[in-house]
């Protein structure tokens, strides 16, 4: 599991592989309590990605990625740059 420091890449990353794997790749978040943290993950079963958010300063950030992965699962045609 790689835990990627900057968001452009995570998000870089994370496009590549749903756009390679569109129905393998999943997402998760997770709320860690102890140090007031989320955590993205996301997978395709063969390499998994993550990305450690501060709600109080990164919630667009949340936003962003949960609108991408809704409208492209949704089979929206959303344009690979737009994030």
């Amino acid at each position: 599991m790689v835990y990627l420091e900057e968001w452009p890449v995570f998000m870089s990353s994370v496009q590549d592989m749903f756009f390679n794997k569109p129905n393998k790749t999943r997402y998760s978040v997770k709320y860690r309590g102890k140090d007031g943290k989320v955590r993205l993950k996301v997978t395709d079963d063969q390499e998994c990605l993550q990305f450690m958010l501060h709600p109080s300063q990164d919630l667009e950030k949340l936003k962003t990625i949960n609108a991408w992965f809704l409208s492209n699962m949704a089979g929206l045609t959303v344009d690979r740059n737009a994030v």
